[in-house]
């Protein structure tokens, strides 16, 4: 997988958050009014709903927590000669719809401080995030991903748009920062649908995607903004199945279909790395059809993956696979790309 630059385009989701793990003294005597925090903006309707768990696409409801980095410039600009001193991997966390921190840090009255901050969270130790920024590494907050075997464990990862040289004056009316996250995955979906209509049954019973790298170390471009994946050494070739018999497929007749329909769990969405779509990488498809009597007859389809998805899977793309199934036992493969761009959501403020 060859190392790939993507540009935060927009504010994805905006989230609020204040506090510290270790910090240092750059400040003098404070006031309540000197807190540094952090609120959303913006109204808009949920990515998707109803909340669910990991193996779906994340909004305001179902992100519980994230962690943050923050690096103090004495003279007043960021540079990869710093450290994350001010904050280093604080986790903010949820509780019913407030999201609480501890300690709370304060605006220094000299100096900036820049912000990163990514979702969800993860402690030292965690066997899919791994991070290797601490208290006195230079440089740009760093962490490395692997996907997991099982797709309803799969995270959607985001990382934040950078809040460089940040000073209480740059506060906004109502004395808080905004903070906006992006998808750094690419999200695969899946739908089905008949060329016409049929009076017995037709099943879309299972579907194998790979080979696909399942482990790439993140990081910020130098140009503000962006963020590049790399594949590490020991990635592996991964496959993914997902069928009616794994509860990773909907159980869905498709056989009146006459639009795409989709046979995607929302807690069972591809999550994966971006990269090059590589001539090994394949797709089969398995359709079951009941016949009179009883009977069922299979069909299944394979494909290179780059007949549907040309070139690579990007960061912040959702790809809906199509399979169009005919009467006469024939399958038909498309791809449709679109912008995987959350809305904005009010978020509570933090307290």
């Amino acid at each position: 997988m060859k190392r790939r630059e993507y540009i935060l385009l927009s504010a994805a989701l905006l989230i609020a958050f204040t506090s510290c793990d270790k910090s240092m003294n750059h400040t003098d005597p404070v006031t309540e009014g000197d807190k540094i925090d952090f609120v959303a903006a913006g109204t808009g309707e949920p990515f998707i709903s109803p909340p669910l768990g990991r193996g779906s696409e994340t909004n305001i409801a179902t992100m519980q927590d994230f962690g943050v980095y923050a690096y103090y410039a004495a003279d007043g600009t960021f540079t990869t000669a710093l450290s994350p001193n001010f904050m280093c991997n604080t986790r903010i966390t949820k509780s019913g719809d407030a999201w609480g921190y501890t300690p709370v840090m304060y605006w220094p009255n000299s100096g900036t401080v820049s912000f990163f901050a990514y979702s969800p969270y993860a402690a030292k130790g965690d066997a899919n995030i791994g991070l290797s920024s601490g208290f006195a590494d230079a440089g740009y907050p760093r962490l490395t991903y692997t996907v997991p075997d099982a797709v309803k464990a799969q995270h959607d990862l985001l990382v934040s748009v950078p809040l460089l040289d940040q000073t209480k004056a740059d506060v906004p009316a109502g004395g808080k920062l905004t903070l906006a996250f992006k998808h750094t995955l690419a999200c695969v979906v899946f739908q089905a649908k008949m060329t016409a209509a049929r009076e017995l049954p037709v099943k879309v019973t299972s579907i194998t995607l790979g080979q696909l790298k399942n482990k790439a170390d993140f990081a910020y471009g130098d140009t503000p903004g962006t963020f590049s994946w790399t594949a590490t050494a020991d990635a592996a070739d991964k496959s993914y199945t997902l069928g009616i018999a794994n509860s990773l497929l909907a159980d869905t007749d498709i056989s009146e279909s006459s639009s795409y329909t989709s046979i995607s769990p929302a807690d069972s969405r591809l999550l994966l790395l971006p990269q090059d779509i590589d001539a090994g990488d394949e797709i089969t498809v398995t359709v079951v059809y009941t016949l009179a009597a009883g009977e069922t007859k299979t069909v299944t389809k394979t494909a290179p993956l780059s007949d549907l998805i040309k070139k690579e899977l990007e960061a912040g793309k959702r790809y809906s696979i199509n399979i169009l199934v005919s009467a006469l036992a024939d399958v038909t493969l498309t791809c449709t790309v679109e912008e995987w761009t959350q809305k904005t959501v009010n978020v509570p403020d933090f307290k």
